[in-house]
């Protein structure tokens, strides 16, 4: 449910700033668990992600993330070096038809109209990588033009591991966010991950479940709205 008093806000926020960016983290935010990690098993369950060492793929990016997670989500990407990229991009068109819609956040998609009724324009920001997120985010209501997510370079038609920055983990958010316009309201539910962005924000809205976590916390403690992860 939207909070009480935060329509208003939003409308007076798009009064204000007609055609800024309402940015939305992706994972646990549009949806309920992480379609980034999700996309990933499968490519490993179809053969196509794998290691030199014969080793998992998915228990060496689990570790890489426990090291440190900006250059673990980027490994994730990585780890599509070789691949080539219509057969990813088509492979993630169709798993995110069958994931996404049965794990839709009601509150956000809320939020998402309200932005847009009032003038702001509906922007994704995503850690997972970027052929999933072009894929998931227009289930979400997205145009892909406004959606980002952890981009390596295309040489001859294949994935490479060059990663082209910023990686959009914390702090790098805003920097993608940034390079297509003004941030006007911001919504996510990590409190590593999203922090930045929703301090960068006019105005700050968290996503939880009912149960609660660090960033609902934090957002308690700065008076910012929160919505629930359940439906």
């Amino acid at each position: 449910m939207i909070p009480a008093g935060l329509g208003k806000e939003i409308e007076k926020l798009g009064r204000e700033l007609p055609g800024g960016l309402a940015v939305f983290d992706a994972d646990g935010t549009l949806w309920r668990e992480d379609i980034g990690e999700a996309f990933l098993r499968h490519l490993v369950k179809l053969g196509w992600v794998t290691l030199p060492d014969g080793g998992d793929p998915y228990e060496a990016y689990e570790r890489e993330v426990d090291q440190d997670k900006k250059t673990g989500y980027a490994y994730a990407a990585q780890l599509m070096a070789g691949l080539t990229q219509a057969a990813i991009e088509a492979e993630a068109v169709f798993f995110a038809s069958e994931w996404v819609p049965q794990r839709r956040i009601s509150d956000t998609a809320g939020l998402i109209e309200l932005c847009r009724a009032a003038g702001l324009r509906p922007f994704v920001v995503s850690a997972s990588a970027r052929p999933i997120v072009l894929a998931a985010a227009p289930l979400a209501g997205f145009d892909t033009v406004n959606c980002r997510g952890i981009q390596t370079l295309v040489r001859d038609g294949k994935y490479t591991e060059e990663i082209i920055e910023p990686i959009t983990y914390a702090a790098g958010k805003i920097v993608s966010a940034e390079s297509a316009g003004r941030l006007a309201l911001a919504c996510g539910d990590s409190l590593l991950g999203d922090l930045p962005m929703l301090e960068a924000a006019r105005l700050a809205v968290a996503v939880a479940p009912r149960s609660g976590s660090p960033l609902s916390a934090e957002a308690h403690r700065r008076a910012w709205p929160v919505l629930t992860q359940e439906s």
